[in-house]
């Protein structure tokens, strides 16, 4: 709630709104406030520091000398832009916020999905494209393991998955909460494939059509729900690398493109790159399911792009990484 507050300063009319909801959170502020300290011994007593997100300490402080920082960011890929890309838009962080609280700096090293996502972590995290390594992270091993139980809990607990082809509908999470889930639900055709909705955590969940499988997420996580399904439709979220890493179809549901590109910034333009996986009109986008009339070589070309293209797996080639910077 304390990185809510702050991420979303500029949705304030008055820094007194901005104030009174820091107030409100003022025992989570001093429970963070105590923990920091328990973060500082340990990154004093290690040699080698891996973080998959923005981390006080880590970017605030003067370390030791001989501690490396990996930053091993919790998304595979930068479809839309984040940190340094997206400071001073409608839904980034404050540049003076970012200044004082020198935002993503310290790290050694940037992990990437993808040599096609180097730059745009580049940019986010403000480093050279040298120190960015597109060697994926352990969860591209993870999704590629068959996690049999998972699945077969799943179908258990929704037989209705076994008979027909699954869509996934995943949105990123949106300050306007808008998902436009009711036009995905009117173009459905239900007697040729279940429709499956996630709802993001952060969000009121919303009473959805029963012909709906609504799964909470915490039941089964998305990237098992991915196992099930046939095809993944997202918008600007990474979600869509981890899906092609296990060969799952994707469809991207841009109904508000051009507010998105705005409001936050795009890194890729799907408009030109692939328009045959990109649709503003749930019309469209859901004939293309309903009549089997999906574009493969699009979906081959964004796959060869946009995921890890290594020998080894991702996990060893991160414990390569770390082994390295414990020898330096």
């Amino acid at each position: 709630s304390l990185n809510d507050s702050v991420r979303t300063q500029g949705h304030y009319s008055s820094t007194t709104g901005f104030l009174s909801k820091l107030i409100n959170n003022l025992k989570t502020s001093c429970e963070y406030y105590f923990n920091l300290y328990k973060q500082m011994v340990y990154i004093a007593q290690s040699r080698v520091v891996i973080v998959d997100g923005y981390n006080l300490p880590v970017s605030l402080l003067k370390h030791k000398k001989g501690t490396k920082v990996i930053q091993m960011w919790h998304a595979l890929g930068a479809i839309k832009k984040f940190g340094y890309q997206s400071i001073g838009k409608v839904d980034g962080i404050n540049p003076k916020m970012a200044k004082i609280l020198k935002m993503h700096r310290g790290y050694d090293y940037v992990i990437s999905g993808s040599e096609g996502m180097k730059e745009y972590f580049a940019q986010a995290f403000d480093v050279p494209k040298e120190k960015v390594l597109p060697i994926g992270t352990p969860l591209v091993d993870f999704l590629k393991e068959e996690r049999s139980e998972e699945t077969k809990r799943i179908y258990d607990t929704y037989p209705s998955l076994k008979k027909k082809e699954n869509v996934l509908y995943s949105p990123t999470f949106r300050n306007d909460k808008e998902y436009n889930f009711d036009e995905l639900i009117k173009n459905t055709d239900f007697k040729k494939v279940n429709l499956i909705i996630t709802q993001h955590s952060k969000v009121e969940k919303q009473e959805l059509d029963k012909r709906v499988i609504c799964i909470n997420s915490d039941d089964f996580s998305t990237f098992d729900i991915l196992k099930v399904c046939d095809y993944v439709i997202t918008d600007y979220s990474a979600l869509m690398v981890d899906a092609c890493i296990i060969n799952k179809k994707i469809l991207l549901y841009t109904y508000d493109y051009e507010k998105y590109d705005r409001n936050n910034g795009i890194n890729i333009d799907f408009k030109k790159e692939f328009p045959s996986l990109n649709y503003d009109d749930a019309a469209t986008l859901m004939k293309i399911i309903n009549e089997d009339k999906y574009n493969m070589k699009e979906y081959k070309k964004f796959q060869k792009k946009y995921t890890p293209q290594i020998k080894k797996t991702s996990t060893e080639e991160i414990m390569n990484l770390i082994y390295k910077c414990l020898d330096c």
